[in-house]
C-alpha cells in the first residue's frame, strides 16, 4: 500500500534542499545537507529510522519554505509509516498537503496511514484525491481496489486493478490483487492466471501461497503442493507453508505426512498454539486420541482460550468422559455465559448422560443464540428420539443436515426414523452417509445388512455383515444374521463356522445350538442337528421350534438309517452273486478254397461238423432264437416277482412269502446254470459268432465289460447268465 519513489515535486524538493547549502559558509556544512537530503528521499524501509532524523535535520535548517518543505514532511512522514507509527505519519502528511497541495504522493501515503488505522472513509477520500491529481499511475489504483476489496464492492475492486494493470502490464501487485479477488469468487482458472503473471514478474512467498490455495480449492492437490512446497523454499522460517502443506496431506487422506508437516512447523515455531490444534485433529484422524488430547493440552498452556477448550470438550465428548466435557464447557461459560458452542456441546454432553431435562434446556438456549448451529439441532434431534417422539426429531435432524452436519449421529438417527416408518431406501441412504463420515463404527453395517437382506438384497447385506465383523468379530447378533444369510445362500459349512463361534462365545445360547441345529439338518446331517436341538432345549425348554425340529430331525435320521441298511443289505447280496465264468472261445478262420469251390454251396456233413465243432448256419439261428426266448421268458418272470403286494397282506407273511421266493428263485437259477454248463460241455469248443443287427456280446470276466457302454445288472441277487450280457444298444 505504500507509495512508490516520488516523481517531478520531490526531485524538485530535493534541488531546491540542495540550493539551500549555497548560504553555507562552510564544506562540512554542505557535506552534511547533502547527505541528509539523499538519507531524507530514500524509501527503503529497513532505514527507517536514518530517513526520520535526515528529514528532520533538513527541516530544522529552516532554508525550505512552500512546495520544497512540503515534500520533505511528506517524506519524513512516509518514513514514520514504514515504522509503523501512523499518527506521526499523518501529522507529518497532513502538514505535507498543506505546504504542497498538489503532491499527490502525500495524498496516497496518507490514505494509507488512514487505512492502517480503519479510517477508510478518509482513506478512500484521498485516495480518490491521488487519481485526481495523478491519474497516469498505477499505484494508486491498487491501493484503491484493495480498499473497496475489503469494503466489499468487488466490481469496482476489478475495475481499478484492471485499471492499474492497463497503465503498468508489470505491476505485479495489481496482478496479484486481481488474483485474489477471483479466488474468493471460486473463479478458480482465472485465479491461477492472474498469481501466474504476478510470479513471473516479481516471484514471493504470498503469491506462491495464493496459488497454492487456488490449485487446492480447485481440487488440484499435488500442483498445490508443489507451491507450498516453493513458499517454504523461499521462507524457510514462516510457519504458514508448512501447515498449509499438511491441510492438503489430510485431504489426501494421509495423517502421518499432515502430522510431518506439522512437526516442521512447530521446529519453526514452538510456541505457536494453533499448530499444536491442527496436530491435535491430525491425530484423531489417525485414530491416537491420546496424543490428541496432549496437544491440546501443550496449546492450553500457551493461550486459554474457548476455541481450544471447545476442541478439548469434543474429544472427550467423542471418548465418553462426560464429565470433562461438562467441565471444559463450564469454563467457557463462565468467560461467555451465552457461548453458544459451549451451551450446544454441554447439551449434548448431558444427552449422553440421558439427562434429557438438562440436555434440552441447553439445547434450546443455543439454537435460540444461533438458529445455524448443526451441532445443536442434531443433538436436540436425537434426544427427542431417545424420548420417542419422532414427530419433533425428524425436524431437527432434517435441519442438521441442510446446515452441513459433519458428524455421522444426526444420519443415523434419521435412518432410524426412516426404518420406523418402513422408508428402506431412505434409511439405507442416510446409513451410506453416516457410513461415508465414519466408517468405524461396526453397528451401522450390521443395521443396513438387516434393511438391506430384508428388501432381498442378500449379496449387499453378506458383504455389510462382513464388514461389521470385521470391525467387531465378537458381535453375537452379526454372527448369527451372516449365519442366516449363508444357510440361505446353502453355504452351510461356512454358516456352522459363525454359529460355532456364537457357541463358543456363548456356550448358553440356546437359539445358537438351535440354528446350528437347522444349518446341520439342512446338509443332511441329522445327527449333529438332532444333538444341538436337543442341547438348545437343555438350555431352554420353552424353545417351541426346537422341539418340532428335534422330532422332524428324529424321523429324518431314523429313515437315513433304514435306507442305508437297505443299501448295506443289497449290497451284500449283490457281493454274494458271481458271475458264471466262460472259457474263451478260440476261432480258426476255415482252409481257402479255389474260387470255383467257394461259389457253390457247401454240404452239411455231420462227421464233419462233429470233427470241427462247428454247426450249420441253420442251426446257429436256431439257438440265437432259443436263447432269446430265455431270455423274454426269465424277464417276464422277474417282472411278476417285482410286482407289490396287495396293501391288506400281513407284514409277516409278505416277509415269509419273500424268504420263500428268494429260495425257489435261487433253486432254479442253479438248475439252469448246471444244464447251460452240460450243454456248454457237449458241445466244445464253440465257432464265433456275430450278434444280430443292433445287439453287441459281450464275454463274461473280459475287460470289455468295463466299457462305459455296458451295463452290470444283478436282479434278485442271482449270477449273472450269458442272456443278461447281450445288450441292445
Amino acid at each position: 500500500m505504500r507509495q512508490a519513489r516520488p516523481n517531478r515535486l520531490l526531485r524538485t524538493a530535493l534541488l531546491a534542499g540542495a540550493a539551500l547549502v549555497v548560504f553555507c559558509s562552510h564544506q562540512s556544512a554542505l557535506a552534511t545537507s547533502r547527505n541528509d537530503a539523499r538519507m531524507c528521499a530514500t524509501q527503503t524501509q529497513d532505514l527507517a529510522d536514518q530517513r526520520i532524523a535526515a528529514c528532520t535535520n533538513l527541516l530544522r535548517t529552516g532554508r525550505l519554505h512552500g512546495e520544497p518543505e512540503g515534500v520533505a514532511y511528506a517524506m519524513r512522514g512516509l518514513a514514520y509509516l514504514d515504522r509503523g507509527d501512523a499518527p506521526h505519519a499523518i501529522a507529518d502528511l497532513n502538514q505535507a498537503v498543506t505546504l504542497a497541495p498538489d503532491f499527490a504522493p502525500a495524498y496516497q501515503n496518507r490514505g494509507n496511514a488512514w487505512y492502517a488505522r480503519g479510517n477508510y472513509g478518509q482513506a478512500m477520500a484521498d485516495y480518490d484525491a491521488t487519481i485526481k491529481l495523478d491519474p497516469n499511475t498505477a499505484s494508486p489504483y491498487v491501493n484503491r481496489a484493495t480498499l473497496r476489496r475489503d469494503l466489499g464492492n468487488i466490481n469496482g475492486a476489478l475495475e481499478d486493478f484492471a485499471k492499474a494493470i492497463s497503465l503498468n502490464p508489470r505491476q505485479a501487485g495489481a496482478y496479484n490483487g486481481r488474483g485474489e479477488l477471483y479466488l474468493r469468487q471460486k473463479n478458480y482458472a482465472r485465479a491461477i492466471s492472474d498469481f501466474d503473471s504476478a510470479l513471473r514478474l516479481a516471484p514471493n512467498k504470498d503469491v506462491y501461497m495464493a496459488r497454492g490455495q487456488a490449485r487446492e480449492d480447485a481440487g488440484n492437490l499435488d500442483q498445490a503442493l508443489a507451491d507450498y512446497r516453493e513458499a517454504e523454499r523461499l521462507d524457510p522460517k514462516s510457519v504458514s507453508p508448512f501447515t498449509a502443506e499438511a491441510g492438503v496431506w489430510r485431504k489426501k487422506g494421509n495423517p502421518d505426512n499432515a502430522i510431518a508437516a506439522y512437526d516442521r512447523a512447530l521446529s519453526v515455531d514452538e510456541r505457536r498454539p494453533e499448530t499444536y490444534k491442527l496436530r491435535a485433529e491430525a491425530y484423531v484422524a489417525k485414530g491416537q486420541r491420546k496424543l490428541a488430547m496432549a496437544d491440546i493440552g501443550r496449546a492450553l498452556k500457551f493461550t486459554w482460550n474457548a476455541d481450544l477448550l471447545k476442541t478439548r470438550a469434543q474429544l472427550r465428548l467423542d471418548d465418553g468422559d462426560m464429565a470433562g466435557a461438562v467441565s471444559d464447557t463450564d469454563a467457557m461459560l463462565k468467560a461467555d455465559p451465552n457461548n453458544v458452542d459451549a451451551l450446544a456441546l454441554q447439551g449434548a454432553a448431558y444427552a449422553r448422560k440421558k439427562d434429557y431435562g438438562r440436555a434440552l434446556a441447553a439445547l434450546d438456549k443455543a439454537i435460540a443464540g444461533n438458529d445455524k448451529d448443526a451441532l445443536a439441532f442434531g443433538e436436540r434431534g436425537q434426544v427427542y428420539l431417545a424420548k420417542g417422539d419422532a414427530s419433533r426429531a425428524l425436524p431437527d435432524l432434517n435441519r442438521a443436515i441442510a446446515l452441513g452436519a459433519i458428524s455421522p449421529a444426526p444420519y443415523r438417527a434419521r435412518a432410524m426414523i426412516y426404518k420406523q416408518k418402513g422408508d428402506t431406501a431412505k434409511a439405507i441412504g442416510d446409513l451410506d452417509a453416516a457410513i461415508s463420515r465414519d466408517p468405524r463404527p461396526a453397528e451401522l453395517y450390521f443395521t443396513r445388512a438387516a434393511l438391506r437382506r430384508n428388501s432381498g438384497d442378500t449379496a449387499k447385506a453378506l458383504s455389510d455383515l462382513n464388514e461389521g465383523l470385521t470391525r467387531d468379530p465378537t458381535n453375537l447378533a452379526g454372527l448369527r444374521a451372516r449365519a442366516q444369510v449363508l444357510m440361505a445362500a446353502k453355504s452351510y459349512a461356512k454358516a456352522v463356522d459363525d454359529l460355532d463361534s456364537v457357541i463358543r462365545l456363548n456356550p448358553r445360547d440356546a437359539q445358537g445350538y438351535y440354528q446350528r441345529g437347522l444349518a446341520y439338518e439342512q446338509d443332511g446331517d441329522f445327527g449333529k442337528a438332532v444333538a444341538d436341538y436337543k442341547a438348545a432345549l437343555a438350555h431352554n425348554k420353552s424353545l417351541g421350534d426346537a422341539r418340532n425340529a428335534l422330532a422332524r430331525a428324529t424321523s429324518a435320521e431314523r429313515k437315513a438309517k433304514e435306507a442305508h441298511k437297505d443299501d448295506q443289505q443289497k449290497s451284500a447280496d449283490r457281493q454274494d452273486v458271481k458271475p458264471p465264468t466262460q472259457k474263451e472261445v478260440k476261432v480258426e478262420p476255415p482252409p481257402a478254397k479255389p474260387q470255383r469251390e467257394a461259389a457253390q454251396e457247401p454240404e452239411h456233413n455231420p462227421k464233419e461238423m462233429k470233427k470241427s465243432g462247428r454247426a450249420p448256419k441253420s442251426e446257429t439261428k436256431a439257438v440265437q432264437h432259443a436263447k432269446l426266448d430265455e431270455t423274454s421268458s426269465i424277464e417276464e418272470h422277474k417282472a411278476k416277482l417285482a410286482e407289490p403286494k396287495a396293501k391288506s397282506e400281513a407284514p409277516g407273511r409278505k416277509a415269509a412269502h419273500d424268504a420263500r421266493s428268494k429260495r425257489e428263485r435261487e433253486a432254479r437259477l442253479h438248475t439252469e446254470r448246471e444244464k447251460a454248463k452240460r450243454s456248454t460241455e457237449r458241445r466244445g469248443t464253440v465257432a464265433e459268432r456275430k450278434p444280430p443287427p443292433g445287439i453287441r456280446y459281450y464275454r463274461a470276466g473280459s475287460t470289455d465289460m468295463r466299457s462305459p457302454d455296458y451295463r452290470y445288472v444283478v436282479r434278485g441277487g442271482r449270477d449273472t447268465r450269458f442272456t443278461d450280457i447281450w445288450k441292445d444298444r
